[in-house]
């Protein structure tokens, strides 16, 4: 049997890292959902096959195997094989400045943007008295309605992270670095693994596209950059762990930080450790309130719905109902990795979801490749690697909400900008004169 689990261990990690080089090779952001499947589901359910470190029989670790490679062939068969029009750039880091480029329809955008930082930021001052005061706890607490103006803000920041790119692509490094400060400083204050994610993109996204063939020494590359993202998420746990930012700056220790990182890692605590779940909901045959009913999918149809709205229609949020499952406090969320999710929400009929997830990722593809304007492809683009991430990581209603809502948004704006020649007129005019 150990043969048979090792054999299929190899399968679904080849068949997931030939997905996530052929997402590379499109340049598309799904990339992203398969390279932090790659992380935290292909390599360390490998390596627990291998090493045949079992908490459950051996079945449990063959079904997880077969439900993953039914998922994965799924999603390649219906994956569109061509590629993502993206951002081509040539030796230096630059492109071309289009129509949207200091105008003032952009000029709008970034106000919005700046303008939703300083609503986080005063309503967690107005919440806990200072900044110095934040932890991750108080501000988790801050009331977050769906409408909410907290909430509206989070999307906004999610919608326009891109700003850090486009800047930088279109030589204006000095106002990059103050948007990449602002996620730096909204890290430092919230104290959330997520937060990070928009300079990680950034990044991870001036690698990718001085790659023109994969080669060798990029899957060395691959492989230190997995290790540094591994460790800067760990750090955040980490850091999180000292309380408010005041206690957190002051008692702040590289010794502090690599003890906890490297402890956490070896027992398998944090993100590392998620996919352990995965086999849990398959050991109990998913014998939970809430699972088997598509929660998560019947949350994402009306995700521009709020719950109150709808007539018990929405459910809660899978992720509390697995947190339950689990035997977490009231309130905890449990986020095993998309096929966890998957299996968690429809049993074993969840390989099914690597049809939808294909669409999914062809339909942002296209969306990014029809746009004109250089402006729109880089923020489509980044909001939905960042969406991405949280999907792969099993928070599939959140990445997916985030997304639809950024979507909206800037076509929104777009609308009103384009459909309203008296405003765009004055405004231009405006610019003109300054």
């Amino acid at each position: 049997m150990k043969f048979i689990n090792i054999t299929f261990g190899i399968i679904q990690f080849t068949l997931i890292l030939y997905i996530l080089i052929k997402e590379i090779e499109k340049k598309s952001p799904s990339l992203f959902m398969w390279g932090t499947l790659f992380i935290m589901f292909a390599y360390p359910h490998l390596q627990t096959t291998i090493l045949y470190n079992y908490n459950y029989p051996d079945y449990i670790y063959l079904e997880a195997s077969i439900f993953v490679i039914c998922f994965c062939i799924l999603y390649i068969l219906f994956r569109n094989k061509h590629k993502c029009s993206f951002i081509e750039i040539e030796k230096k880091y630059e492109i071309e400045a289009d129509k949207i480029n200091n105008s003032a329809f952009e000029a709008i955008c970034f106000a919005i943007f700046v303008i939703s930082f300083l609503i986080i930021l005063f309503g967690i001052i107005r919440s806990v008295g200072s900044i110095w005061n934040a932890s991750w706890g108080s501000v988790r607490s801050i009331e977050h309605d769906y409408f909410s103006l907290n909430s509206f803000a989070t999307r906004i920041i999610i919608t326009f992270s891109g700003f850090s790119l486009y800047y930088f692509l279109t030589n204006r490094k000095k106002l990059a670095l103050f948007v990449l400060a602002l996620f730096l400083l909204y890290v430092l204050i919230k104290k959330s693994r997520a937060d990070i994610l928009p300079i990680l993109i950034f990044i991870i996204l001036l690698v990718l596209m001085k790659i023109k063939h994969l080669k060798p020494r990029h899957f060395i590359l691959g492989a230190v950059s997995i290790f540094g993202i591994i460790y800067i998420v760990y750090s955040l746990r980490a850091f999180r762990w000292l309380g408010t930012t005041s206690n957190a700056i002051s008692n702040f220790s590289w010794d502090y930080i690599n003890n906890a990182v490297f402890q956490s890692l070896r027992n398998k605590e944090g993100e590392l450790g998620l996919y352990s779940y995965f086999y849990y909901f398959i050991y109990h045959d998913n014998s939970f309130t809430g699972f088997n009913s598509g929660a998560t999918y019947i949350r994402i149809l009306l995700t521009f719905f709020p719950r109150q709205l709808t007539f018990g229609l929405k459910p809660e949020s899978f992720d509390l109902t697995m947190g339950r499952a689990i035997g977490m406090a009231s309130g905890g969320s449990m986020h095993p990795t998309l096929f966890g999710d998957s299996f968690g929400n429809f049993w074993w009929f969840g390989v099914l979801l690597g049809v939808l997830w294909a669409f999914f990722a062809n339909f942002t593809d296209r969306l990014i490749s029809c746009q004109k304007y250089h402006f729109f492809k880089i923020m489509i683009y980044f909001m939905t690697a960042f969406s991405f991430v949280l999907i792969g990581r099993g928070s599939v209603y959140n990445g997916f909400q985030y997304s639809a809502w950024g979507i909206l948004i800037i076509f929104i704006l777009k609308y009103i900008y384009y459909r309203t020649p008296k405003i765009r007129f004055r405004l231009k005019k405006k610019n003109d004169i300054n």
